[in-house]
């Protein structure tokens, strides 16, 4: 007996995609470097946990390697560990809504309850219960949180990316 799958051509190019998916979360290109023009530099992301879900500590870790491709035949010449990324309970983000951040209103008032000041003030919350709400709420994917957050990755890293 023979048995024989077919597919439309909407569907098989759906298995196509799916089939040539790299292995990385996310990656981002590089500029060339100064003393090795010969390399074209990405940061890959190859993957995340967040190791205590019961204790205190509430942090995402994030693994990053950079990837160094020779431009003459575009082969991978050297995968390079990175710190990893930790995004913890202390680091706080500004909450985005439908038509920019988030803000409220912050009085200032003295001990008699005379309002001294009035402002605007951008919301903040943790970092991490951001972020699961955004993907859980299905806000945004974890594509674009590591979007988001690689500007940051790339600014506290940038001597130990730059020091290949």
């Amino acid at each position: 007996m023979k048995t024989q799958l077919i597919l439309t051509p909407e569907v098989q190019a759906i298995v196509d995609a799916i089939k040539n998916t790299g292995k990385s979360w996310y990656e981002t290109m590089l500029p060339d470097h100064a003393m090795f023009p010969q390399f074209t530099r990405k940061l890959v992301v190859t993957g995340f946990n967040t190791p205590d879900m019961e204790g205190d500590e509430d942090r995402i870790y994030v693994n990053v390697r950079q990837y160094l491709i020779l431009k003459s035949d575009n082969k991978i010449y050297k995968r390079i560990q990175m710190p990893d990324w930790m995004i913890h309970e202390g680091n706080l983000e500004e909450i985005l809504g439908k038509t920019g951040f988030l803000k409220g209103t912050l009085r200032i008032m003295d001990d008699e309850g005379n309002l001294i000041e009035e402002k605007e003030q951008v919301i903040k919350l943790p970092s991490v219960q951001y972020i699961r709400f955004l993907i859980n709420t299905k806000s945004v994917h974890l594509a674009d949180v590591i979007a988001r957050f690689i500007p940051l990755y790339l600014q506290l890293h940038k001597t130990q990316i730059d020091s290949i």
